[in-house]
């Protein structure tokens, strides 16, 4: 195993992950697609992108696109490579502003959080039609994990932290 650094609200990181990734001329057969925040008070990343949207799909969207080549590659007739999106069952209430993708009119977290959900669900679907045409072994998926015990939780409103401190442990993965 061997750790490379990638923040995914740079682009600059995301690029400079991918450069280090294909210098070391490896296949890759996973990409699993799962970083993200969650209701995080209205605030951008080091590009000027409303965070939800520049962290949960921006950066998904770029990294994904960089390495789809070398996917591509390691995809073979027998054994697919695999684009693993995890999103969340929230992608439901999302509503895509396109118009106001960085949510500056009226930013909500909750809101704005949707909207990333939505726009990865939509983006794998959008992914996996075109891998399908195109006859690539390479196949894109979006999960919904469920409810998981994760540091996500830390911007929810206090009461809900209690009930989650109470219940966590019989209801969360």
């Amino acid at each position: 195993v061997e750790f490379l650094y990638c923040d995914l609200a740079s682009m600059k990181s995301i690029r400079q992950f991918v450069q280090r990734f294909r210098a070391k001329n490896c296949p890759l057969h996973v990409l699993v697609n799962n970083a993200g925040v969650m209701l995080v008070p209205e605030r951008k990343t080091e590009d000027g992108f409303e965070e939800h949207f520049g962290l949960n799909y921006l950066g998904h969207f770029l990294l994904t696109n960089l390495l789809l080549d070398t996917l591509k590659q390691s995809g073979t007739h027998s054994h697919n490579a695999r684009i693993i999106t995890v999103s969340s069952a929230t992608h439901y209430v999302g509503k895509l502003h396109l118009n106001d993708l960085q949510s500056r009119c009226s930013y909500s977290p909750h809101g704005a959080y949707a909207q990333s959900k939505l726009a990865l669900v939509l983006f794998t679907y959008r992914l996996q039609h075109l891998l399908t045409a195109n006859g690539s072994h390479v196949t894109a998926n979006v999960v919904d994990p469920g409810v998981v015990n994760t540091e996500l939780y830390k911007h929810v409103f206090w009461v809900v932290k209690v009930v989650k401190w109470m219940t966590a442990w019989l209801l969360f993965k």
